[in-house]
């Protein structure tokens, strides 16, 4: 804490890929992802009878391609050490497993990560302060959401 830089770790406990995005002041989340699919449809009318169709594409939303703002990457079961700065603010999104650059669950939008402190993201997709001075695993209540080995495909 003396040296004047932040040491920030994220564990990701939730068994699935998680995309954090991180800044020094708050996101819009507009800037992380976008939104796609739709509907299409129309109808037709006559004086005997009428005729409509609706085809609707599932809503979802997909990482930005062009976003400026820092993100990493962490596997299933993982820890990372990611930023040195001195405080802040992390969104935290569940990664499609099959298509990366889709986004299936936003888990926070800008948590405020207070300097030289580290989180983990749990099972429950909760997002927990480590205890300081523990284990990366170990949570400010003293509970360890390490969830075992990475599972090898």
């Amino acid at each position: 804490m003396g040296n004047g830089t932040s040491n920030t770790h994220v564990a990701n406990a939730t068994g699935k890929p998680i995309r954090i995005f991180y800044e020094v002041s708050k996101m819009k989340l507009e800037d992380m992802v976008i939104t796609v699919g739709g509907e299409i449809g129309g109808s037709v009318k006559n004086k005997e009878a009428e005729a409509s169709a609706k085809f609707t594409n599932e809503t979802k939303m997909v990482f930005k391609p062009d976003s400026r703002i820092r993100y990493v990457r962490i596997p299933v079961n993982r820890v990372c050490n990611f930023s040195d700065e001195k405080e802040l603010f992390a969104s935290v999104f569940i990664e499609d497993e099959c298509l990366q650059e889709g986004c299936i669950q936003t888990i926070c939008v800008n948590f405020h990560v207070p300097s030289d402190r580290s989180f983990i993201v749990t099972k429950d997709c909760s997002i927990q302060l480590q205890k300081y001075g523990a284990n990366v695993w170990v949570d400010d209540d003293g509970c360890n959401h390490y969830p075992g080995p990475p599972k090898v495909l």
